[in-house]
């Protein structure tokens, strides 16, 4: 007992059901995408992290070596004064203290330059590549998931196409449980 008024309706549900099945798909694609990209710009951005670190790390080596230079120049043309015999008598105060003080200073601040060069080198960056290489494992995981769980989504609307093109939901033969569902993920 086909009816052409039934018919066309049940085309018109197919249609419609053809439709967000499509929109669907889509919005799954698209959400892959998304995932893609974000993991793209995430390891680029600690590729740029690493790579900032790494060169951060070479100028302050390299103004280690400069303020360490500086202050051997300067310590050694001191030392091969008379200063040096004049400094002794001298008091805690005086302009050459002040000059072996600050040439002093200018070591240590050497010495701090290195060591903060060492801690970019052997703590920082490396630091930077665990972290890629963990979101990498992520990004992966994540997207496998997402993968499995659209795919069960798809086979599920694909079982759902199937039930109705039987024409099951139409006569109540269903579980309620599947027509909430099968209602509520299409919003009637």
């Amino acid at each position: 007992m086909t009816s052409p008024a039934k018919f066309k309706k049940d085309k018109e549900i197919i249609a419609e059901y053809d439709t967000q099945v499509k929109e669907i798909r889509a919005q799954l694609t698209e959400q892959m995408k998304c995932l893609d990209q974000q993991c793209e710009l995430r390891v680029q951005l600690l590729q740029d992290l690493q790579d900032f670190f790494r060169k951060k790390a070479e100028i302050e080596m390299d103004y280690s070596r400069n303020l360490e230079k500086l202050a051997e120049r300067f310590l050694a043309k001191t030392r091969s004064t008379k200063d040096q015999q004049f400094k002794k008598d001298q008091n805690v105060l005086s302009p050459v203290n002040c000059w072996n003080l600050l040439l002093n200073q200018v070591k240590r601040e050497s010495r701090d330059h290195t060591t903060l060069s060492d801690i970019y080198l052997n703590n920082i960056i490396p630091r930077f590549v665990q972290v890629s290489e963990d979101s990498g494992r992520l990004f992966k995981k994540s997207k496998e998931v997402g993968q499995q769980l659209q795919d069960d989504l798809m086979k599920v609307l694909n079982e759902l196409y199937s039930v109705n093109q039987m024409g099951l939901l139409s006569q109540n033969k269903i579980p309620p449980q599947l027509c909430k569902l099968v209602l509520a993920f299409f919003g009637a």
